[in-house]
């Protein structure tokens, strides 16, 4: 089995999420394997649905398989997220693609910020920027300069640690950045809202 596989939280799953796993369908011709965190989510907060719940939303979706994300990986913060999920794809040796939302859609600059990120010297100069107070995000983005400009939103900004992820394991998987539909509510929204 060849899969475009989509990292997710589906917490909870929208309209967003049916619509990127149909474009990556369109994109890839791919069956599409969900990566999705169990029954909590990034930084340690429980999910607003079971799991069970949120994988049956996925599959009626679209989604044609749902895996889940090791408990160990799931609750991280953002680049350890992205870069155990990497791994658990690069691991199942099954994966082609593996598809995020963007809110730009634009991959190159993606893929230029996380070459920046993984070549010598960077770490350094994230911690030293970090020393001076600001917040990570800032810290990063001031360390990469004008190729920061893309981690100014938070998909695209998951999205190059994705990339940075599998570039660390040399990974055959290819990413792909899917625009995001700007139509609806984002999760963030919809679990205010609940």
């Amino acid at each position: 089995m060849t899969a475009a596989a989509i990292i997710c939280e589906y917490n909870p799953f929208h309209e967003g999420h049916r619509y990127q796993i149909s474009r990556t369908r369109e994109e890839t011709g791919d069956d599409i394997l969900c990566l999705m965190s169990g029954n909590y989510v990034q930084r340690g907060e429980p999910a607003i649905a079971d799991k069970w719940t949120r994988t049956a939303a996925a599959l009626d979706g679209g989604a044609d398989l749902v895996l889940e994300l090791p408990l160990t990986i799931a609750v991280h913060a953002a680049g350890y997220f992205a870069a155990g999920a990497a791994e658990c794809l690069d691991r199942l040796g099954a994966v082609d693609v593996v598809s995020f939302g963007s809110e730009t859609g634009e991959l190159a600059s993606l893929i230029r910020a996380a070459v920046a990120m993984n070549e010598a010297g960077f770490d350094a100069a994230l911690r030293d920027a970090l020393k001076t107070g600001i917040s990570y995000a800032a810290a990063r983005q001031q360390v990469l300069g004008t190729l920061g400009d893309c981690l100014a939103t938070p998909n695209s900004a998951l999205g190059v640690d994705y990339i940075r992820g599998l570039q660390q394991r040399n990974s055959p998987i290819r990413p792909l950045a899917i625009p995001r539909d700007p139509g609806g509510p984002s999760a963030t929204a919809l679990r205010e809202a609940m």
